[in-house]
């Protein structure tokens, strides 16, 4: 198997059909705000299963792919690959085959490094050392069973507020940090509460949810096929070009200055009118 290490994982899923972009950027933006590999960021959200990203993974990094929940690991190999080296390299000893020539097989994440391989080569004493790729969260587990080796426990995902109804929180995404602070005084002098959310939150949003953002950030976010389920509230100038951005990417409200505490308010009442108020017409760009 050829490696296809200068391609990245995210362009090998979508060339075998098992993404598409816009699954691909929710994914990227998992992988950044967690701080987790792509492919259990994919697996985390449900974009995408642990055999496909395996599959994807072999192949970019050119090595036979193995299912290390269905493989008999052998804690007796653990003499041959130190904890100290496979803490490091999260390098799993699987078998050693006997011949002219001993074969140590070891299952790696993907990218495998050279690094790796020497270091397990120069540890266990033997003069061939065979990859195969594995997927990260099984390789965890496999550490586990054969170390007892702990790793730090992954962040827990934020979501936004399951609260429901007009006095839910409005959701506040990209602002700079005193404008989201001004915005958020503005709207509580009125019994409105806010929240601050991450982009990963964003693209969570469900129908109940009202975010307010600039129309530039949204942009951003939802470049290309990406579409969140909130209600998208949008600030930019007062040109025709930034209303009709804002109504190609879905907004449903628009202000042109986010700090227009009447403009605001009549806004996000229009698009989520409190108990006994008439919803009127629903707000559209």
């Amino acid at each position: 198997m050829q490696a296809d290490s200068k391609r990245m994982l995210g362009e090998i899923l979508m060339e075998l059909g098992l993404l598409d972009r816009a699954q691909l950027r929710l994914g990227l933006v998992h992988h950044h705000e967690m701080g987790v590999p792509l492919g259990r960021a994919l697996v985390r959200e449900g974009l995408c299963t642990e055999a496909g990203v395996l599959r994807a993974l072999a192949q970019q990094a050119g090595f036979p792919a193995i299912d290390l929940d269905r493989e008999p690991l052998q804690p007796k190999l653990t003499r041959l690959v130190s904890k100290r080296v496979a803490r490091k390299y999260r390098a799993i000893p699987l078998r050693l085959e006997k011949g002219e020539r001993e074969v140590l097989h070891i299952a790696l994440p993907a990218p495998a490094s050279l690094e790796a391989l020497d270091a397990v080569r120069a540890v266990a004493g033997k003069p061939r050392v065979e990859p195969h790729v594995a997927s990260d969260p099984a390789i965890s587990r496999a550490l586990f069973a054969l170390y007892r080796f702990q790793e730090q426990p992954e962040p827990p995902m934020r979501r936004p507020s399951q609260e429901r109804g007009p006095d839910a929180p409005v959701l506040l995404y990209a602002w700079p940090p005193v404008t989201a602070t001004l915005i958020s005084r503005s709207l509580a002098r009125e019994g409105i509460r806010t929240r601050v959310i991450s982009p990963l939150e964003t693209l969570h949003t469900t129908a109940s949810d009202l975010v307010f953002a600039p129309v530039q950030a949204m942009e951003g976010l939802l470049a290309g096929e990406a579409r969140i389920g909130g209600t998208l509230l949008l600030s930019g100038s007062s040109d025709d070009e930034d209303l009709a951005r804002a109504h190609r990417i879905g907004a449903k409200g628009y202000v042109a200055n986010p700090l227009d505490d009447y403009m605001l308010l009549r806004a996000i009442r229009r698009l989520r009118p409190r108990a006994g108020e008439g919803s009127g017409a629903q707000g559209t760009v």
